[in-house]
């Protein structure tokens, strides 16, 4: 589960993932990912596909959207466009495809409120609008159906977020179902006709209502896990993240996690695990390589949201829990690293709720996010053992607590994670 904690960290939970839906209302935004003051309905619904055939493979995903925005002091909007994502590779010609695209006729793809079923009939050429990147160089035709054949996973949120005067309330219901997909592939009016492939279908609708003036360090937080087993836990810590540089110039980062959990399975035994990792990636400079590390506790600070510092000297190993080895580096490799909080306090308070067939899981998050400043020190031996060090400043990150209890009961069938 720890690594969860890692990556669920890097996206809020609810409220961002709503955010995340509203391409135009984002760009109305006061704040980087925050909705001005009002009120806001996003719907979503889409399918995908993944598939191979006559030496050719597919992946697609289409899905339409809907906004509707109603901010303070301005005329209410309703906004909605239909996007394809389209990857494909002939292993034939060696010819890739690779485009994001706007249907010109939104009708072109159907779907079922209660995702029973799913339709794409559409033609995309050179002159189709794209999402990003570059336009088609072919015409190509897409002739999809997907029908739900279950079970239906259904999850339900609240999400409170405060940042500074800032405040925002966000609901949201997610449906998700297991489907079995048959697609067509038209290229140039040649087509490829694919077999039978088990996706999903999905449907995401959220309200959300903002009020108050979004301050410059105010930004969208939150923390997320996956499904667990029937049992109670707890999943609490401090996080430390520190980022330098930016591209086309070298990117390195130094983030310290502090990852507590207790477990107490259904009939088995309460476990209680306690760790530090020191995570480290560096590109583009005189180090290129990355990994993550335990390291122990006597070397690492934590001062809440104020501040933390990590000094130590890494071995190789041990490496964090649920990680794999990096690659890279060069052992004995010493880290001198400290975060600083700066700007407002963020605080997200969440409660969601999954159902699917007998399975239910039920979570509480509560999440304190500052913005920090950051400095490291990394040395590190070349490749004939003389040492290298690099020192880094004016990094950009931010000081995280997180605390999150989980309870779940049921068995959550193999059938409940397939999703597109």
């Amino acid at each position: 589960m720890k690594s969860k904690w890692r990556a669920a960290l890097l996206v809020g939970a609810l409220f961002a993932m709503s955010a995340s839906l509203a391409s135009t209302v984002a760009a109305q935004k006061g704040g980087p990912g925050l909705f001005p003051p009002g009120t806001y309905r996003l719907s979503f619904a889409g399918a995908d596909f993944s598939g191979f055939s006559n030496n050719i493979s597919i992946f697609l995903s289409v899905g339409a959207g809907s906004e509707v925005a109603r901010p303070d002091g301005a005329p209410q909007t309703t906004t909605s466009d239909t996007q394809v994502f389209l990857n494909l590779f002939d292993y034939n010609t060696g010819a890739f495809t690779f485009a994001c695209l706007m249907l010109d006729q939104p009708s072109d793809f159907s779907i079922d409120n209660r995702l029973g079923s799913a339709a794409l009939n559409t033609t995309l050429n050179p002159s189709t609008p794209t999402c990003f990147g570059s336009p088609l160089t072919d015409t190509i035709g897409i002739s999809a159906n997907w029908t739900g054949v279950g079970p239906l996973g259904n999850s339900t949120g609240a999400s409170n977020y405060a940042c500074a005067g800032y405040r925002a309330e966000s609901s949201g219901r997610v449906l998700s179902n297991t489907a079995s997909g048959n697609l067509t592939l038209t290229i140039d009016g040649a087509a490829t006709v694919f077999p039978s492939s088990q996706t999903g279908l999905n449907s995401d609708n959220f309200d959300i209502a903002a009020q108050g003036t979004i301050d410059p360090g105010c930004g969208p937080i939150g923390f997320g896990a996956g499904p667990t087993p029937a049992g109670r836990f707890h999943f609490f810590g401090l996080f430390a993240n520190g980022f330098f540089g930016s591209p086309p110039g070298p990117t390195n980062q130094v983030s310290l996690f502090e990852n507590n959990q207790s477990s107490q399975p259904s009939g088995g035994p309460t476990t209680n695990s306690s760790e530090f990792d020191l995570n480290l990636s560096f590109f583009g400079g005189p180090f290129n390589g990355y990994g993550c590390f335990a390291v122990p506790p006597s070397d690492v600070t934590f001062n809440g949201l104020v501040s933390a510092s990590v000094q130590t000297a890494i071995t190789g190993t041990p490496i964090c829990s649920n990680s794999y080895p990096g690659f890279g580096l060069n052992f004995p490799l010493s880290v001198n690293a400290t975060w600083t909080g700066t700007g407002p306090l963020m605080t997200v308070h969440e409660q969601n709720n999954y159902q699917c067939l007998g399975y239910t899981q039920s979570q509480v998050t509560f999440v304190e996010n500052k913005g920090a400043t950051s400095t490291a020190t990394v040395t590190m031996p070349d490749y004939i053992g003389n040492p290298v060090t690099l020192s880094l400043t004016g990094g950009f990150g931010s000081l995280t607590h997180v605390d999150q209890r989980v309870q779940a009961n049921g068995v959550l069938h193999q059938a409940c994670l397939i999703r597109g």
